[in-house]
């Protein structure tokens, strides 16, 4: 019990961390973009899950059919999706420092990937309607 209050303490921790320090730094939309990490840590809609994997498809920049970023997250160990989305006009922005988000600009964050600490422990916030 107490290792998960840590953890989710830190957690919200590093995002309040990243919040402020990546406002400052000017990145540009990625496009043509596949990705997977391992991620330890997620909160999707308010659901909490350990041990995924998350895959972000980042569409071609003119790309008619497949717009924005398409979102997959699975059961590390079985394979089971438990997540799939695409959000359409959303770009994905990779920061210096390793985090990946997925937003519509600077208005609206919807997906924040990053990494805990130095072992390599990844974090992932999802939100739909905006992470607050």
């Amino acid at each position: 019990m107490k290792k998960t209050l840590l953890l989710f303490l830190s957690l919200f921790y590093s995002i309040m961390i990243i919040a402020q320090s990546d406002s400052t730094e000017s990145v540009k939309p990625t496009f043509g973009v596949e990705l997977d990490r391992k991620v330890s840590v997620a909160i999707i809609e308010e659901k909490v899950y350990r041990n995924i994997i998350v895959e972000l498809d980042a569409a071609d920049l003119g790309e008619i059919f497949s717009e924005g970023v398409k979102i997959i997250v699975k059961d590390a160990e079985t394979g089971k999706r438990l997540y799939k989305k695409r959000f359409s006009k959303s770009y994905l922005y990779a920061f210096s420092n390793g985090t990946i988000q997925v937003g519509k600009g600077n208005a609206l964050t919807q997906l924040i990937l990053y990494k805990v600490d130095e072992y390599g422990i990844w974090a992932l916030i999802i939100r739909e309607k905006g992470i607050y």
